[in-house]
């Protein structure tokens, strides 16, 4: 059982700090809650589809000077996204060593250390350290959504450039070798935008793969 005086004793701040809402009548007076979701900022939009953007021009130009790979076509559906599910993996695996240059990591150790210092505190946690764990809360929860916005421009401009590169291209894939509906530049950028959105659900799982069933 935590102390009285630390931060577990207070309903309040613990759920300030995982980001969960107590309901007012639990709440204790002048305590501030914050919700864990938040929205992308604007920068952080403008980021990810900046990437996509760079992505995609870097796709049409390796197009247009002739060095794509020859298309790979799959000879089933099957094939079609098991292909995706694997260069998805591979995208995923080579962004993960940049990962830490994403957003989120300096929110992330600020709140830390307001929870350790509040923790520390032997009359127990004031109003202002209250509103100051809240306020950390939010800004780790706004700092989450910026990293997951920037996190799927780069890795949907990194696999735009793998598919005109690697003549790999989900719409012209599916539809068969013959299918010429939209420009091959065009589809790498449809593929890289469903590889980047696949890269983080394929993340978390292989991150829960890794780390094992949780403990009971």
């Amino acid at each position: 059982m935590p102390p009285s005086g630390g931060l577990g004793a207070s309903p309040g701040i613990a759920d300030a700090a995982t980001g969960t809402v107590t309901p007012r009548s639990e709440q204790e007076p002048g305590l501030s809650v914050v919700a864990a979701s938040q929205q992308a900022g604007a920068g952080a939009v403008v980021a990810g589809f900046g990437l996509i953007a760079v992505g995609a021009v870097g796709g049409w130009l390796i197009w247009r000077s002739g060095a794509s790979a020859a298309k790979i076509q799959p000879e089933d559906t099957a094939g079609v996204f098991l292909t995706l599910l694997v260069f998805a993996a591979a995208v995923e695996r080579i962004l993960e060593p940049f990962s830490r240059w994403l957003p989120g990591r300096a929110a992330e150790a600020a709140l830390s250390r307001t929870v350790t210092d509040v923790n520390s505190r032997v009359d127990g946690p004031t109003e202002a350290d209250r509103e100051a764990v809240a306020v950390a809360t939010a800004k780790v929860a706004r700092a989450k959504a910026n990293r997951t916005i920037v996190a799927w421009g780069l890795a949907s401009g990194l696999a735009t450039v793998a598919s005109s590169a690697g003549g790999f291209y989900v719409l012209h894939a599916v539809a068969g070798a013959e299918w010429n509906g939209v420009a091959v530049w065009v589809d790498a950028i449809v593929t890289g935008v469903m590889v980047g959105s696949g890269t983080k659900p394929l993340h978390d799982l292989i991150t829960r793969a890794q780390n094992g069933p949780p403990s009971p």
